[in-house]
C-alpha cells in the first residue's frame, strides 16, 4: 500500500475532527465525576489480600470493656432504659474500633494541594481517549476500507488478520488482569507484611501509588503479546521455531532483562514476577506453533 492511502485515512479523520472531539470531551467531562470513586475501586482491589492483626493486646481489651458495657446496659434496662441504650451504643462504638486495630490497612495520602484533583483530570483524560478510540479506528477503517483490499497480503489472509486482532485484545486482557487482579495484590501484601513486621506504616502518595498500579498493569498487558509478535515472525520467514527452540535459554536471559527494564519497581522480587510470564509465554509460543505447523 502506498502513501496515498494513508493520506485518504488523514483525510477522513480531519472531516471527522469534530466529532472526533467531540466525543473525547463528553467522554473525559462525564467520566470526571467518577475518577474518585475509580480511585478508590483500585485501593480496595490492591489492598485486599491485606488483613494484617495487629496490636492485639489493645483489640482484646476494649473487647472487655464492650462487653462490659453490655452487661451493665442489660442490668439496667429495666431499671434505666436511657441509660442502658447508651450503654449498648457505646459498647457498639468501642466493638468497631476494635475491629480497626486488628487490620492494618496502608494510608494513602496526597503531597501537594492540586494532587488528587490533577490525577483525577489526567485519569478522565485517558477514558476519553478510550472512549473515543473505536470511533477512530472506524474511521480510519473506513478511509483505508478500499486500498486495504488492493494489498495482496490482507486480501490472502482477511482470516488471519481478524483472529490477530482478536487474538492481541484478548491476550492484553488477560496481561492486565494477571498484573492488576493477582500479582499487584500479591506483591503489595508481600511488601506491607514485611513493613508491619519492622513496625514500619506505610504511607503513598496517590498520584505514585496510582501511577505505579496502572504502569505495571498496562506493561504486563503488552507483554502478554508476546506469543502473538514471535507467531507473527515465523510467518514472516523472519525466524523460525527451530531457531527460537535452540536459542531459548538466551532468549530467557534477555527476557529477565527486559522484565528488569520494564518493571516499574526495582525490587528482584517484582522483577521475578514479571520474567515469569515471559518465559511461560515464550514456551507457549513453541507450543503454538508446533501445533500449527510452523
Amino acid at each position: 500500500m502506498d502513501f496515498e492511502g494513508i493520506f485518504i485515512a488523514v483525510a477522513e479523520l480531519k472531516k471527522k475532527l469534530i466529532y472526533i472531539v467531540a466525543v473525547f470531551g463528553a467522554g473525559a467531562i462525564i467520566s470526571f465525576a467518577y475518577m474518585g470513586d475509580v480511585i478508590k475501586k483500585i485501593e480496595n482491589d490492591m489492598f485486599w489480600r491485606l488483613n494484617i492483626l495487629g496490636r492485639p493486646d489493645a483489640s482484646n481489651q476494649l473487647l472487655d470493656i464492650s462487653n462490659n458495657l453490655t452487661s451493665m446496659s442489660n442490668q439496667l434496662a429495666d431499671n434505666n432504659s436511657i441509660i442502658a441504650q447508651n450503654l449498648s451504643r457505646l459498647s457498639g462504638e468501642v466493638i468497631n474500633i476494635s475491629q480497626n486495630l486488628n487490620i492494618y490497612r496502608p494510608n494513602i495520602v496526597f503531597l501537594t494541594p492540586m494532587e488528587v484533583l490533577m490525577l483525577e483530570f489526567k485519569m478522565s483524560l485517558v477514558f476519553g481517549a478510550l472512549i473515543v478510540s473505536p470511533l477512530i479506528l472506524f474511521y480510519a477503517y473506513r478511509g483505508l476500507r478500499g486500498k486495504l483490499s488492493s494489498v495482496p497480503f490482507i486480501r490472502e489472509k482477511k482470516g488471519l488478520i481478524v483472529v490477530t486482532i482478536f487474538s492481541s485484545i484478548a491476550l492484553f486482557l488477560i496481561g492486565a488482569g494477571y498484573a492488576y487482579f493477582y500479582m499487584l495484590p500479591f506483591f503489595l501484601g508481600f511488601i506491607y507484611q514485611d513493613a508491619y513486621n519492622i513496625g514500619v506504616n506505610a504511607n503513598f502518595s496517590v498520584y505514585e501509588f496510582i501511577s505505579f498500579v496502572v504502569t505495571t498493569t498496562v506493561i504486563l498487558g503488552a507483554a502478554f503479546e508476546l506469543p502473538l509478535v514471535l507467531t507473527f515472525l515465523v510467518h514472516l520467514g523472519v525466524t523460525s521455531r527451530k531457531t527460537l527452540t535452540y536459542y531459548r535459554r538466551h532468549a530467557y536471559i534477555v527476557l529477565l532483562i527486559i522484565a528488569a527494564w520494564v518493571t516499574p519497581d526495582p525490587t528482584m522480587f517484582m522483577q521475578i514476577m514479571v520474567a515469569l510470564p515471559f518465559i511461560a509465554l515464550y514456551e507457549a509460543s513453541l507450543v503454538v506453533m508446533r501445533l500449527t505447523g510452523k
